[in-house]
Order: structure tokens, then C-alpha cells, then sequence
């Protein structure tokens, strides 16, 4: 397995929250700290979503079958889309089980060491949301790249939690349950987020802005007289093109063979590699 891969990114990602999420859940028993419980167990839902990636990248790279002509590029999405249910969930009770605290008037005043341990664990998630970030930025994968904006948000909310923890003691018991609350609220949002952008593209959707940069690109060609139409659709993290465009009537076979491969390169590196396929039509008539 390769350092600069999306596995490795999911790898990586999954054993650094299952380190955290166990010293948090632990710590926070002993301490009792309600935030610091909900935060270490949005970082076992954080390791859902890197075990899901894991494993859609894994049946991604199977070969092309009878059943899948296409490929199985879109596991990698169909992993993200069961992820986000999974992760729901858990916020929800996050939620419920922390407002039930506030009402029940369930307030304690938690051990410092669970302060220091959240801002431990932010800083941690920070590092770690760099080196993934990088790596998605390398190899452009969508599901890394989502990894790693979990891992942001992550870093963010271990840097909250210590901060409702520090409030808790100084005479402001409720911060910490509200900070649960709070928490909560973030990991069910994380999963509406993966919900929708796994579902855009699970049903060939994609964003218009995505759409007009393609068209830019191509239109650049000198050789390129009118883009007639463009459509684009996302499997796993690769996005495939199917262009029409009008070319002058007196080209040869060769030269219009050479702008169709200067089309397929342009686009392809001034995409970071994205774009998979481009096919193209001479007009309406003439396709190749």
C-alpha cells in the first residue's frame, strides 16, 4: 500500500480515531464529562466512514463483469451513503441522551484531565486532516477528500469540547452536557452532508460549476469552433465526460483523431486526472 493512496489516507484516519475515541470514552467515564463522551463517540463514528472508504475502495478496483459493465467505481459511494445512516444514528442518541442530562438537571463537574485531553485531540486531528488532505489533494479522491473535511471538523469540536469542559469548572456545570448537545447537532449534520453528496452522485448528478470549467477547458482549443453539448457523471472518485463539438468540415481523419487525444490530455491534467473517458461527435452527424 502506497503512503501518498486513499487507503492509506482511510488507513490512517481510522487507526488515529480508534486511538482517540478509546483514550476519550475511557477518560471520560473516570472523569465524567458528557462532552467528552459525545466527543469520543463522533470519533467512533468517524471511523465508520474510513472503514466504509476502505472497503469501497476494495471492491472499486474489481474488474468489469457481466453484472457490472461499468465497473464497481460507485461502491466507494454506496459505502458513504450506508456510512451516513450509520453516523446518524449515533448522533441522534448523542443528542437525546445529553438533552435527557440537561433536563434531569444530571450536571458534574469534570476532572481537568479531560480538558487537556480534548485539546490534545484537537491538535492531533488537525495533523491529521493536514496529511490527509494532501494526499486527497494528490490523488484526487472524492472519498478522501470528504475524510478529511471530517477530520477538520473533528479537530474543531475536540478544541469546543475542551473549551465547555474548562467552562464546566468554573461554576458552569451545564456547559458540558450543552456541549454535548452541540456535538450532536455537528455529527448529524456531517451526515446529512455525506447523505446529499453521495446521493447527487449516485444519481448522476453533479455540480453546474463542475460542468462550466469542463466546457472552458475545451473550448480553449483553437481547433474547437462550438461545444454543442457536455455531460459529466461521477463514479467513485473518477468523473467521466462525453462532449459534442463542431469542428471544421475540411479536417482529415488524422488531424481530427489528433484533437480528440489533445481534448482527452488538456482536460485530464488540467483536471488533475479526473476526467476518465471524453467522446466526441463532429456536429451532429459524424462520431468517433
Amino acid at each position: 500500500m502506497k503512503l501518498n493512496s486513499p487507503r492509506f489516507g482511510a488507513w490512517f484516519s481510522t487507526f488515529a480515531y480508534l486511538i482517540v475515541a478509546s483514550i476519550k470514552i475511557i477518560i471520560a467515564l473516570q472523569t465524567t464529562s458528557v462532552a467528552l463522551l459525545a466527543d469520543g463517540l463522533n470519533n467512533l463514528t468517524d471511523i465508520v466512514t474510513s472503514v466504509a472508504l476502505i472497503i469501497g475502495l476494495y471492491i472499486a478496483k474489481k474488474k468489469r463483469d457481466d453484472n457490472h459493465p461499468y465497473g464497481h467505481l460507485r461502491a466507494e459511494n454506496v459505502a458513504s451513503l450506508l456510512a451516513s445512516f450509520v453516523i446518524a444514528m449515533i448522533g441522534f442518541q448523542i443528542l437525546m441522551d445529553t438533552i435527557r442530562s440537561i433536563i434531569n438537571n444530571d450536571y458534574a463537574t469534570p476532572d481537568p484531565l479531560a480538558t487537556w485531553l480534548a485539546f490534545g485531540s484537537g491538535a492531533f486531528m488537525f495533523i491529521v486532516y493536514y496529511i490527509n488532505r494532501k494526499i486527497a489533494s494528490n490523488t484526487d479522491s472524492q472519498g478522501l477528500k470528504a475524510i478529511a473535511k471530517d477530520n477538520f471538523s473533528d479537530a474543531l469540536v475536540s478544541i469546543g469540547t475542551g473549551i465547555g469542559i474548562l467552562g464546566a469548572q468554573f461554576d458552569l456545570p451545564w456547559l458540558d452536557p450543552l456541549t454535548g448537545v452541540v456535538i450532536g447537532l455537528v455529527i448529524l449534520w456531517a451526515a446529512w452532508e455525506i447523505f446529499e453528496e453521495t446521493s447527487l452522485i449516485l444519481t448522476d448528478g453533479i455540480n453546474p460549476d463542475e460542468i462550466k470549467k469542463y466546457k472552458k477547458t475545451i473550448s480553449a482549443i483553437d481547433e474547437v469552433k462550438n461545444i454543442k453539448d457536455l455531460k459529466a457523471r461521477t463514479s467513485g472518485s473518477q468523473v467521466m465526460i462525453d462532449v459534442i463539438i463542431t469542428l471544421h468540415p475540411n479536417l482529415t481523419v488524422k488531424e481530427v483523431d489528433d484533437i480528440v487525444i489533445k481534448i482527452k490530455k488538456l482536460v485530464e491534467e488540467k483536471h488533475n486526472g479526473v476526467v476518465t473517458s471524453v467522446e466526441t461527435q463532429m456536429a451532429d452527424t459524424f462520431k468517433f
